[in-house]
């Protein structure tokens, strides 16, 4: 069921019906041949004003469409460059500076001991290589301590910034239980490395 046409707008309605009634009226009893030429009069009105006043707003819409998507693309891509560089500056806050290159690692693991109290029995020289523009540092150092001390030194070297990575850790029961003094330690070595880039980003 067609729902009623509003009061207001009614007038308007019945006014275009009546007309259209007319015109088609006329054009079947005139014939169609005799209004070619108002036809066509008007057809060339209608491209005009279709040329003339809609394309050139259609085009300025259309333009302003595609500089908005632009925009909104180069937003898109900025903000993802944003996270990246968050990233990669966070991951270079992790990783010591090519400046400390020479004594990073020998000296923080030194520094991990003096704070916990230990000495090293032996500490290997730092060995270095590169690979891609990284340069991966290794060093060891081995020492006499109890289990509780040991699992802590590990825990600190892992948790150290600058990075410092416990490659591997190796813990054995002193044999002479005959000593007191020995009683109750473990011999215990630990590989640490660190990665330095040569080059940041």
């Amino acid at each position: 069921m067609a729902s009623p046409i509003p009061a207001p707008i009614k007038p308007y309605v019945d006014w275009f019906l009546r007309e259209f009634q007319i015109t088609v009226g006329a054009l079947q009893e005139k014939g169609a041949k005799r209004f070619s030429r108002p036809l066509s009069v008007a057809l060339i009105l209608l491209l005009g004003a279709y040329m003339v006043l809609y394309r050139p707003p259609q085009a300025k819409s259309d333009a302003l469409d595609a500089q908005i998507m632009a925009a909104k693309t180069i937003y898109d891509y900025g903000e993802r460059y944003k996270t990246l560089r968050d990233q990669l500056a966070s991951s270079y806050a992790r990783l010591p500076p090519i400046s400390d290159r020479e004594q990073w690692l020998s000296n923080s693991v030194r520094e991990l001991l003096d704070k916990e109290g230990l000495s090293a029995d032996s500490f290997t020289p730092v060995q270095e290589s590169e690979v891609s523009g990284l340069l991966f540092q290794k060093s060891s150092v081995a020492l006499n301590l109890r289990f509780a001390e040991f699992y802590d030194l590990l825990l600190r070297m892992e948790n150290a910034r600058p990075l410092m990575h416990v490659e591997a850790a190796t813990l054995s029961k002193v044999s002479d239980a005959g000593n007191a003094q020995t009683i109750g330690y473990c011999t215990t070595s630990y590989v640490i490395s660190t990665m330095i880039p040569k080059k940041r980003f």
